[in-house]
């Protein structure tokens, strides 16, 4: 019993690790070369994991095979347009103007209860706003709205917002984050300074505290509810 832990253990833990040298896109949209890829990684861990009979290492083996044709495709992939268009194929425009693209759909493989569900996922109710449809590579379909059927924007307006952008997290569950002070360009003494104006001995106190990029640093601390806002910096300080 303890040798089929063991073993269950040590190819889980490689089954995880070769999708992380796969790079993120294997958690997210898969390619069809990827899709396969990821299908027999997981064959091939499960079959020796209850079977002692079968060496550990033919799970290992095919699945580091795996890896390296994994990376080689990749590569070609990336320095071959034509490569990339035989392995990955091309977008595939369903809607066009409005209108259906009834060969495309053909093509794909696609029937009208597929594309009409496909465009309720991209949060389109009425198919008649729908101005552009693509099906993408990795299988997924991006809607594209009307012009006259698109949420307002400040620029249809004639508003100029401030830029926003990605707010920094300073301190998480009490630790201080080095690399988003660097990259804020703040300091460490600084950050003490604006825990002590919020009643904070420490950052061992804090939850979580973060400074957008208009300036305002929000805090709150371990144990409370309620969150603490301090205009910390000028937006025109607050440039990462």
């Amino acid at each position: 019993m303890l040798t089929i832990f063991v073993r269950s253990v040590v190819l889980f833990v490689f089954a995880v690790l070769s999708m992380r040298v796969m790079g993120k896109r294997q958690v997210g949209q898969l390619q069809p070369f990827e899709l396969v890829v990821a299908i027999m990684i997981a064959e091939l861990a499960a079959t020796p994991m209850g079977d002692v009979g079968i060496p550990l290492l033919y799970g290992l083996l095919p699945m580091a095979a795996l890896i390296v044709c994994h990376g080689v495709i990749t590569a070609l992939c990336m320095a071959s347009e034509r490569f990339r268009v035989w392995m990955c194929g091309r977008p595939t425009v369903l809607v066009r103007n409005g209108a259906i693209c009834e060969k495309q759909m053909r093509k794909a493989a696609m029937t009208l209860n597929d594309l009409m569900e496909a465009l309720r996922l991209g949060g389109a109710l009425d198919p008649s706003e729908v101005g552009t449809a693509v099906l993408e590579t990795g299988g997924h379909m991006t809607v594209f709205p009307k012009a006259q059927a698109r949420p307002l924007t400040p620029e249809d307006m004639g508003l100029h917002p401030e830029r926003e952008g990605l707010p920094l997290p300073l301190v998480m569950d009490g630790r201080v984050q080095t690399g988003n002070l660097e990259r804020g360009r703040l300091s460490e003494k600084w950050l003490m300074a604006r825990l002590r104006e919020l009643g904070y001995r420490d950052a061992s106190q804090v939850l979580f505290l973060c400074v957008n990029t208009r300036g305002i640093l929000m805090a709150q601390g371990k144990g409370r509810a309620d969150v603490q806002t301090l205009q910390a910096l000028s937006p025109d300080e607050a440039g990462w």
